[in-house]
């Protein structure tokens, strides 16, 4: 049930239904408002190569639309999109990219900032059942402190501009979430369905999902008790709702559509849980994304929960994100944005918090002065983070990166046969320069091949086997091709290159000394 009572409160105001409502509505303006700035940027400055595959998917789907928009277009480019599109691998469903390819159709034509507009919307909409959430588990002023820290912590302000399905996962994560708990409260049909529901949506959207929806799931479920849950029809009716749309989607994909390998491969490395440095980066990539102060905050958050039901729910929150990061043990420390289901985590963790620290204020403190003090204090926190935010988005600008990839990709040529080691796995010039590279490994691809117990031939055998039927060998990852000596000792000496901004093109057509 909502924690309002006649005594409460909202930051010092009587809770009415209107002033509630009115807050709601500036809290997610305002959350839409902080991510529209620098909006026209390049889709560059967060997971830059997650990205990409979605735009150039998102591209290909488009381009197979038989409309006149495309017909007009040029049919190398055309085909040389629908090709790159059909070529990417599928790990989840691609709801987010047909989604942004039939808004391509619907505008007539491609626009990169579309899909960011979804994502901003799926984050902020989310906000929504976070906030009802919290009325279930806490006062008011804690549900908007919830809000407040998952609508403004920057990272995931930064995330949620990013084309890729957790923007959505996450707001389908919610929804689900919420549904579960006023079932658990409630007992009735109509949440249980929503709950499966919402459930299997999350889930099907991104299989990871299943941590943040299905474990909490299980543990409110369990806290009814063995007796009255083993004879409970919304328990299977939730599960068979939640487990459905997913298992049928990668059963298929993994069989009739072939990409088991991309579904199930290079994932799961247990041997990284008996190295004491992969917790320690762990840790560290936790640090950049939100820093310790609001983890220990959200863990110690725990002991503040007075319901037995709900502590369940919340302890069962975070075992879900512990699992998840071992279960991805090598993307919990490399990947930041598998870190974005946290944000919820947290922004509940500082509501329950907030709760008890704004009790304590409104017993403590009565006078208005001192109420209003302590407004402006909490407004201004607002607006310091609101400053790191912008600060953070206008301190880089990729909008010069587009025309550079398109030059570099004319100067080879689209009918050219190339290697590369270059940014974001060859992306950034297959969708802006309309090169398709076959990729030389990069010191983290061969990271992931020795986790996995693989290894590469002699570098010689390796480089002929990599280049065979090529004529070029870009790079443009400097720093990468430093850390390679034996590969760029043998460039240079063997082959003629042209140097450019920031890229060396190798002729391996015509080398400067014969190749055996």
């Amino acid at each position: 049930m909502s924690n309002t009572n006649s005594t409460e409160t909202v930051l010092f105001i009587k809770p009415t239904r209107t002033i509630v409502v009115i807050l709601l509505v500036v809290f997610l303006l305002l959350g839409v408002g902080v991510r529209l700035i620098d909006f026209t940027d390049l889709p560059l400055d967060f997971a830059a190569t997650r990205q990409l595959h979605s735009l150039i998917m998102a591209r290909g789907l488009y381009y197979q639309m038989d409309t006149p928009e495309t017909n007009s277009m040029s049919q190398d480019y055309r085909e040389f999109g629908i090709i790159t599109g059909k070529s990417e691998p599928v790990i989840e469903p691609p709801v987010f990219e047909n989604l942004v390819a039939l808004t391509y159709r619907l505008v007539g034509g491609e626009n990169i900032l579309i899909p960011r507009v979804y994502s901003i919307l799926f984050w902020v909409i989310g906000g929504i059942p976070l906030f009802f959430l919290s009325r279930r588990l806490m006062t008011v002023n804690g549900a908007f402190a919830a809000l407040a820290v998952y609508l403004f912590t920057p990272f995931g302000v930064f995330g949620s501009r990013s084309f890729q399905p957790d923007p959505m996962m996450v707001m389908w994560m919610i929804w689900a979430l919420y549904y579960q708990v006023k079932w658990a409260q409630e007992q009735k049909l109509g949440p249980a369905i929503l709950a499966g529901i919402f459930t299997g949506i999350a889930i099907f959207i991104k299989g990871p999902a299943a941590f943040f929806v299905g474990i909490p799931l299980a543990g409110l479920v369990l806290s009814t008790g063995f007796k009255k849950w083993i004879k409970n029809k919304h328990v299977y009716l939730m599960a068979f709702l939640a487990l459905l749309p997913a298992l049928s989607f990668n059963i298929i994909s993994a069989t009739i559509g072939g990409n088991a390998g991309s579904i199930f491969g290079t994932r799961f490395f247990p041997e990284l849980f008996l190295d004491p440095k992969w917790y320690v980066k762990w840790l560290l990539m936790i640090k950049s994304v939100v820093n310790y102060f609001p983890l220990v905050i959200g863990l110690l958050a725990f002991f503040l929960i007075k319901t037995k039901q709900d502590r369940i729910f919340y302890f069962c929150l975070w075992l879900g994100y512990l699992l998840y990061g071992f279960m991805f043990a090598y993307h919990i420390y490399t990947h930041n944005y598998y870190h974005l289901p946290l944000i919820p985590i947290l922004a509940l963790g500082f509501g329950y918090g907030f709760s008890i620290v704004f009790e304590k204020l409104e017993e403590i403190n009565r006078h208005w002065l001192a109420r209003v003090s302590m407004m402006v204090i909490l407004i201004f926190s607002l607006g310091l983070c609101l400053l790191k935010i912008r600060g953070d988005l206008i301190a880089s600008s990729y909008r010069h990166e587009a025309q550079y990839w398109t030059e570099l990709g004319e100067k080879i040529g689209g009918n050219a046969s190339v290697i590369a080691l270059t940014h974001d796995y060859g992306y950034r010039i297959s969708y802006w320069g309309h090169v398709n590279p076959k990729l030389w490994p990069t010191a983290g691809d061969r990271t992931i091949k020795t986790l996995v117990g693989a290894t590469d031939p002699a570098f010689l055998q390796l480089f002929k086997e990599l280049t065979t039927g090529k004529g070029y060998f870009l790079v443009t990852l400097i720093g990468e091709l430093d850390k390679q000596p034996d590969l760029k000792d043998y460039l240079f000496k063997s082959y003629p290159y042209q140097a450019g901004d920031g890229y060396y093109l190798f002729d391996l057509d015509h080398p400067l000394l014969q190749i055996n």
